[in-house]
Formats: C-alpha cells, structure tokens, sequence
C-alpha cells in the first residue's frame, strides 16, 4: 500500500479536467500573488524562529513555550519588514510574507491580528486625523502593541450590559476608567495577558453624573521599555485554554485608571475642556468596529475549513479499503460530504472580496462620509453577522466530517486535523454568538421586507446589497409553487436555484412565519429557532448569489477551463443550499416531495461528478508540507513512512520509561 499511495495521488492530479495552476492563479487573485505567495512560503519554511522546525513538533510545545515561540515569530516579522532587502521587494511580498505565517500558525493570526485588525480598526474607524496622526505610525511599526477591551467577565459582549466606566474629571482634564466590580473585569482579551502595551476600552461614559452611552478610549496598559503595569492597571493571562496556546488571552482590571480628554477616540463624537459633549450621529457606529472584525473570523474560518478538507481529502485518495480495495474517496459518504465542502471554501473566498469592496465604500479608507457611513453600515451588518454564523456552524459540520473520514489518524494531534478543531472553538463564540448574529440579521431582514411590502421602500446603496431580492419580493409572494419539472436543468440555467432561494426566503421564513406570526402575538423568542435559520440561509444564499454574478458569464480575463469548474463549483454550492433548506420550501408548498427528491438526486449526482477533480481543486489552495502539518497529507502522496518517521523523532517514542522502577518494576517483579 505505501508504493501504492503515491501512483494513487500522481493519477489523481492527471483527472483534473482544469489546469491546477491556473486556479491556484486565481484563487490567489492572479499570477503575481501566487508567485508571492510561494516565495513567502520558501523563505518562512526553514527559519526557527518562524517554523517550529524537527525533531521538535508544533504540537508538543507547552503553553509557556507556544505564548514565547508566537512572540517570536511577531518579532521576527517585524524585523524582517524592516530588512532593507525585503523593504525593496515592496509591500505586496510583506503581505505574502504575513499571509504565509497567518497559515502556518492560528495562534500568529489571532495575537497579531488583534493588534492590526482590531486595536488598528477601531483607529482608523473612530478615531480622529489627529489621533491618527499621533498613534498610527507607532501601530504600524510595533513600537505599541495594542489589544481590545471588550468583552467582560459577567458579560461577554453584550455590550449593552457593560459595566466598565469612563468619568470625566473637568478638574484635571481627564477620564476616570474604572472596574467597579469582579464582574466588570475585561476578559478574553488577546494579547492582553502578557504582551499588550495599550488598549482599545469600550466603557460607559459619564459625563458631569450623566450617561452618555458607550464610548472608546485608548489606554496604555504596560510600559513600553519595561513591560510593568502603569499606575492602577492590573491585567493578567488566562491561562490554559483548548487552543491557540500562542495567543495570550487575558483579563484587565482599572482601578480608578487616569487618562488624558484626547484618548477618547472623538471621530464621531466630541467633548470639549468645558465639558460639554457632542454624541455620535447614532449610537451605533460605536458598535461598527465589530464589521472587520467578523469579516476577519469568517476569512479565519474557511482558512481553517480548507486546511482540514486539503488533509481529509488528500488522505481519502491514498488510503484504501473494501471487498475491492477501493479508494476511501470513492464511497459516497466521503465524496458526497467533501465536495459541498470544497465548494463551500471557494464560494466563501470569493464572497469575501466581494465584501472587502463593499466595506471600501463604507469606511473610505478611513475618511467616512457620515451619511454614506450611516446609511450602509446596517447592511453590512447583516451580511456579516449572518456569514459568521454560516460558517461557523458548516464549518464546525466540515471539520467534524474531517476528523471522522481520517479515522483513527486523525486522533494524532501529529495530524493537525484534531489541533484545527481545538483552535476552531472560538470562532464560534468570538466576535458575537453564532445564534445572537443570527437573530440580528433576521431582525434586519424583517425590517426590510415590511418597509418593502407595506410602504414600498428599499433602501438605495452604492453596493448590490444581499437583500437585493426584497426589491421583487411582491413578485416572489405571487408564485405558489416553483415551476421547475426537471431540476437536472438548472445545471443549465442557474438562475433557476437563485429564484428558488430567494422565493422560499421572502415566503416562509421572512413573511409567513416571521412576520404573520408577530403579528398574530407570538415573541420575538418564540420565533427564535425559525428567525436563526432564515438568517442562516440568507447567508448561504447570498454566497450561491455573490459566486453566480461572477461565474455565471463569459469572463475573457480567465482561464476557460477555471472558468468552467468555478461554475460546477457554484452550482454545486447551489444545489447543496436548496437541498439543504428545501424543507422551508416544501413547508410553504413552494416545493413538492418528488421536487424535493430531485434536488437531492442531482445534487448527489453533481457530487459524485466532481469526485475525481477533488484534488486538484485543493492542490490549487497552494498549502504547502509544512503548513498543513499532517503526514497523511504529504503532497506527493508518500505518507506512511513520514508519519512513522515523525512519532519516532517525538521524545521519549522508545525505550525504558523514566517510571519503570517506580511503577511497572515493583509489580512485574512480584513473586
């Protein structure tokens, strides 16, 4: 079997009915990008300050270990960006360069990503350009290293319940921040515990004893040349946790913490020495901040998703068993599970960019219109929100399906696939609950279909919104039934799927459940479960939607043959939605029991038709050996001795243990 496995992979490639690197090109955003993007790889891969490198392994590194070895690699990345000859290959190779590292270690992503995603953002989005000019410079070269207070010990983020103060004190100038109880403690905060120099504080703001809402405030935590608290700060690590044991979690107290007036962040809002207060426009823009942030763990969670899928499939190829000795993979229960996920990763990469754009509109690279600001941050909520919850819970099924098609290699933390999913936890939690975000976007999506339905607006945005469809809601509600026969003809026609979608959405779950059952008397909570999985579905649909406008068309600029998998992708990812939420259909008779069993027929058909082209459409994600961390998962299909080779470099694999005379000599000994 061992010589077997490499022809195995080698025949693999050859079925790919595209050219592998052409879609690494474009997965990538063109050729340049994945020239970069290798060449980060190269120079990342045998630097020991990077790259945990043999025989030590990445997964037997103690906690204290991994916090030192994740701050060293920042350091080490930081002083290659300031390296003369990588300063010359320009800042789209120090991107590569991040890029590469953010693949290689979940705990490199999330402790410097709080730093450049989170306690950046909140700069640059509330901030003032003087705050900007005095802060960001020190951001962007590391001489701070800033975190994000938020979350609270007795609260998490329901920010409404924050008890963190902020007093402002017209005596001397300043602000008062202030943890008044145990329950006020911030907690969970990344690189709060040992690295942190300043924080980004969400606190309730009191001004000459009146409560002025939420507000932001930039305090330093440590000092920067010795690392001590500054006065009336205590912060500590979390400890132990079920992943990333390179990001040091911690929580903060202040004890009657003294700032200047000029570190509440003021872009929105104002507060002059006399002490009067100008509030934000609206509240919340207060909350904006928490946009980017969701938009980095959904990029965090297929980054994830498609790690493990690369392992699980490149394994399924290999490894054979059967009255046949038939490759793993080519049972349904491995194709038909791995192909909507391999579909899955893609549509989220390309919706992500779509995003990416929409959020350049929004924020103006820093320099907001308020009305533009305030008129699309409600949409960009709800698209986030609800992406978060998608992914999070696919991508919790995906994993879960990854670890189960390995077997028993995929209990070896050597395999990385049970390492992925004790980092993937938080993804689930963090930035807000997956059924919180849920429930906030379907509160959106009523809200929107009745000003649509009952007075005829919809709101005009300089981006195509994910609730585009509510412009022809009346329409959608006047067909009873989807007058589809063959459902095999959407391959043909995806628009057929999209209407589907958008039908069963605006029908059951926006109008007839939601919003007649409101009406009727029913809660909020008693609607929960059904309000979750409308926003569920919006979700996958706006992916199906997003990867439609792009593949659906003849596009000169791409490769024919990526063109013509990006579109079996996304119409795989179609059928796989509509079979998935087909029951919402068939609840409102929008969809009949044989409808129903067509999509699913055509959907396994279209699964089993992808089969042979799993690999190269995984190949093209471009992960590296060393990146993946999985033996079973070696590029050139050669695993078993490999993985033998690594558990033999694993200390103490052979030989007497140090506790033999202790406790197995006294008894094998005995009389």
């Amino acid at each position: 079997m061992s010589q077997q496995a490499p022809k195995d992979m080698a025949a693999e490639r050859a079925s790919a009915d595209f050219d592998i690197e052409a879609l690494a090109h474009h997965w990538h955003g063109g050729r340049e990008q994945y020239v970069l993007m290798q060449k980060a790889f190269a120079l990342i891969k045998s630097d020991p300050e990077l790259v945990v490198q043999p025989p030590r392994n990445f997964v037997e590194l103690t906690k204290d270990e991994s916090r030192e070895f994740t701050m060293g690699q920042i350091h080490r990345f930081v002083k290659l960006l300031q390296d003369p000859v990588i300063r010359s290959q320009g800042p789209e190779f120090a991107e590569a360069l991040f890029q590469a590292l953010v693949n290689y270690s979940e705990s490199f992503s999330m402790r410097i990503g709080v730093h450049r995603a989170l306690f950046r953002n909140v700069l640059l989005m509330l901030g003032s350009d003087e705050q900007r000019d005095e802060w960001l410079a020190d951001v962007d070269n590391y001489r701070i290293f800033g975190c994000f207070a938020m979350t609270e010990l007795g609260h998490s983020s329901a920010l409404r319940d924050i008890e963190t103060t902020a007093t402002y004190d017209i005596n001397t100038d300043e602000f008062i921040i202030n943890s008044p109880t145990i329950t006020a403690t911030k907690w969970w905060i990344g690189m709060a515990g040992k690295t942190a120099t300043h924080t980004m504080v969400i606190a309730q703001t009191y001004i000459d004893g009146k409560h002025m809402g939420h507000n932001w405030f930039i305090v330093q935590l440590r000092d920067r040349s010795t690392g001590e608290f500054m006065p009336n700060v205590i912060a500590g690590d979390i400890g132990h946790k079920v992943g990333r044991s390179g990001l040091d979690n911690g929580w903060i107290q202040f004890h009657h913490t003294r700032i200047p007036r000029t570190q509440m962040l003021n872009r929105w809002v104002d507060l002059d020495r006399q002490g009067n207060y100008t509030p934000a426009p609206s509240p919340v823009v207060m909350y904006a901040t928490l946009i980017p942030e969701r938009i980095m763990l959904v990029l965090n969670s297929m980054l994830m998703v498609s790690h493990a899928v690369a392992i699980a499939t490149r394994y399924g190829v290999v490894r054979r068993q059967g009255s046949h000795n038939e490759q793993i993979m080519d049972y349904l229960s491995h194709y038909g599970k791995f192909a909507p996920a391999v579909s899955f990763v893609y549509m989220v990469r390309s919706a992500t960019s779509t995003l990416d754009e929409q959020f350049k509109i929004l924020t103006a690279g820093g320099n907001m219109d308020p009305e533009v600001y305030m008129y699309h941050m409600g949409d960009m909520h709800a698209i986030s929100a609800c992406l978060k919850g998608l992914t999070g819970w696919y991508g919790s099924d995906v994993l879960e399906t990854c670890r189960r098609a390995c077997g028993g290699h995929a209990y070896s933390a050597y395999n990385n696939i049970g390492q992925i999913i004790d980092d993937w936890g938080v993804l689930t939690t963090g930035g807000g609950d997956n059924v919180v975000m849920l429930q906030q976007t379907a509160k959106i999506l009523l809200h929107l279909l009745t000003q649509k339905l009952e007075h005829d607006h919809y709101p005009q945005l300089k981006f195509k919104s994910s609730t585009h469809y509510f412009i022809r809601a009346k329409e959608y509600l006047a067909v009873s039934q989807w007058h589809v026969t063959d459902v095999s003809t959407c391959l043909d026609d995806l628009s057929l799927i999209e209407e589907a979608l958008f039908a069963i959405l605006v029908k059951r779950v926006c109008v007839f459940i939601i919003r007649e059952d409101l009406k009727a008397g029913a809660t909020h909570n008693d609607l929960l479960l059904d309000s979750v999985r409308a926003a569920e579905m919006h979700a996958a649909a706006f992916l199906y939607s997003d990867a439609v406008g792009k593949y659906d068309k003849t596009d000169l600029s791409v490769d024919p043959g990526v063109a013509k998998i990006m579109r079996r992708m996304t119409a795989l990812w179609g059928l796989h939605t509509l079979h998935t939420y087909s029951d919402q259909g068939f609840k409102e008779g929008f969809l009949t029991p044989q409808q129903v069993k067509q999509i699913e027929k055509v959907y396994l058909t279209a699964t089993k038709s992808l089969r042979k082209q799993l690999i190269g459409l995984t190949d093209a994600w471009g992960y590296p050996d060393f990146v993946l961390k999985a033996p079973i998962a070696k590029y050139d299909g050669d695993i078993y001795e490999p993985y033998f080779e690594t558990l033999l470099m694993s200390k103490n694999s052979i030989g007497v243990p140090s506790y033999h005379g202790k406790y197995i000599k006294p008894l094998t000994d005995a009389e």
